[in-house]
């Protein structure tokens, strides 16, 4: 009998070591477009957070490696991913907590700077308990758009933006030249700014951003462009 309550405490200590809470967590946040990742740290100890992102389509601040430390009772947001433009994206993240030995608050809501350590306690600060590693893999591959019946067929489409001289004195001249052309803004709800934006990275672009006007020209982008009257008298010639 004896021997069988033994078996059965042992086993009830292993399983309670197992399903213990983890003092530090890592969770998303969604603000609009963005994900914020972001930490918590519900214990009473100071951890180091290291978080490694692996992204497509998307830009990530302040960098794709962050290293911190959060103390006991506090949270933090430890890096933010955008999607660009016009472009699938995913991401994923390895996420490692180590544990600094001295780093202890007896009330979580305490600030550090408040706290106080000897010597001896600064020396240990520097070791570290075992390292814990979470992995989350997050993976958002938008399904293709269906053909919108609302795209434009126009040889030339005029791509703008509000209060843009460039764009205005590439309208005025089209006009001029009686260049018949369709004209789509960038602050409208059309499917042709998405389709705009599909056709520029098709086409090579990589940035996040282009000097307006764009000109689609029977299927073909013209973006920086840098002689604008040599540009739409080359299109009165074509």
């Amino acid at each position: 009998m004896k021997t069988i309550l033994s078996i059965f405490s042992f086993f009830l200590f292993i399983s309670t070591g197992f399903t213990q809470k983890q003092d530090v967590e890592v969770f998303e946040k969604k603000e609009g477009n963005k994900v914020l990742v972001m930490a918590r740290n519900t214990g009473k100890a100071e951890y180091s957070v290291t978080l490694t992102i692996t992204s497509k389509g998307m830009d990530v601040t302040p960098s794709s490696k962050v290293e911190t430390t959060i103390a006991a009772g506090f949270m933090k947001e430890l890096a933010t991913l955008v999607p660009r433009p016009g472009e699938g994206w995913e991401y994923s993240y390895d996420v490692t907590i180590s544990q600094s030995v001295g780093k202890t608050s007896p009330n979580p809501g305490t600030s550090p700077t408040t706290a106080t350590t000897s010597p001896a306690q600064t020396r240990e600060e520097n070791s570290t308990t075992p390292t814990t590693t979470k992995t989350t893999t997050t993976t958002i591959t938008p399904a293709p758009a269906p053909p919108s019946p609302d795209l434009s067929k126009a040889e030339i489409i005029l791509y703008t933006k509000p209060a843009c001289g460039r764009c205005s004195y590439v309208k005025k001249q089209l006009t001029a030249l009686n260049i018949p052309f369709e004209e789509y803004s960038t602050a409208s709800t059309s499917a042709e700014i998405n389709n705009m934006w599909t056709g520029l990275r098709n086409s090579g672009f990589t940035g996040g951003s282009v000097t307006m006007p764009v000109v689609r020209v029977k299927g073909k982008y013209y973006y920086n462009i840098k002689d604008m009257e040599g540009f739409v008298n080359d299109l009165k010639k074509s």
